[in-house]
Order: C-alpha cells, then sequence, then structure tokens
C-alpha cells in the first residue's frame, strides 16, 4: 500500500524546513509592514508567533490536567454494566 506522500520519510525533512523557513519569513515580513493592533504588545515583531505558540502551549497543559481530573479507568463500563 502507498503511503501519502505526507507521511513518507524523505519528506518529512522537507516539510519542517519549508515550514521553519515560511514562519520565520512571515516574521520578517513584519519588519516592513508594521501591524497596528489595539494594544501596544500587538505591534512587537513576531507577536503573533509566540502568542500562538504560548496559547499551544497553555492548551495542551490544560487539557492534560483536565484529563487528569475527567478520565476513567479503562474497565469503567464493564465494571459498572450489571449496575443498569
Amino acid at each position: 500500500m502507498n503511503k501519502h506522500w505526507l507521511v513518507k520519510k524523505e519528506n518529512l525533512k522537507k516539510l519542517w524546513i519549508c515550514s521553519i523557513v515560511l514562519l520565520a519569513s512571515l516574521v520578517l515580513i513584519q519588519t516592513i509592514f508594521p501591524i497596528k493592533g489595539h494594544f501596544e504588545v500587538e505591534s512587537w515583531i513576531g507577536f503573533g508567533a509566540w502568542f500562538g505558540f504560548i496559547a499551544c502551549i497553555l492548551m495542551i497543559l490544560f487539557s492534560k490536567l483536565l484529563g487528569l481530573i475527567v478520565k476513567r479507568s479503562e474497565d469503567y463500563y464493564e465494571k459498572n454494566k450489571g449496575k443498569s
């Protein structure tokens, strides 16, 4: 079976390099076209990049914490099958 081109081993390095170049160029473009936001912090170089990165990390940490609070054991449904 043929793998999709995105998951082939030889394309992964190319995808990483293209992604890094694209993200770096977007941050550099901000020096040419400055962003005017509602707040001063929005005009900082790379604000969107680091804000998105920090937001992503916080979402992951929150989901891990929520998983610890809400998760049930693997045999939860088998254990409670006869009680209904």
